[in-house]
């Protein structure tokens, strides 16, 4: 389903199947922490900024493309698990049918820049 996907959706997130390498992240924080965490981590990404928090335990970024300058969501909920925190996340394009991969690289970006400031 590999290119097809490509061009006919425009999301991906960790809470369904929407790609096999996707998975939420697990972090030894409480939801608040959590949320510093990558707060601090999306201020050293080019492109990324946080639009604001959404309500309790979630929280609203966007990701700008370096090219096009083509606009996607991020979503991130925040949910206790045992003494540490699961998030969840949803990248979704604001523009277009499909994404070309682009908000699966948005999620595993993000991870990896929140799991480098452990």
């Amino acid at each position: 389903m590999g290119l097809f996907r490509w061009f006919t959706k425009n999301t991906a997130n960790t809470r369904d199947p929407t790609h096999p390498d996707l998975a939420p992240l697990v972090l030894p924080l409480p939801p608040a922490g959590a949320v510093e965490r990558v707060k601090a981590a999306v201020a050293g990404l080019p492109g990324w900024a946080v639009e604001a928090p959404t309500a309790d335990n979630e929280l609203h970024l966007t990701r700008r493309t370096r090219v096009l300058k083509f606009v996607a969501d991020v979503r991130l909920w925040f949910l206790p698990a045992g003494p540490g925190c699961l998030i969840h996340a949803e990248s979704r394009s604001r523009f277009g049918l499909g994404d070309f991969g682009q908000n699966r690289r948005n999620i595993l970006e993000l991870w990896a820049a929140v799991r480098a400031l452990q």
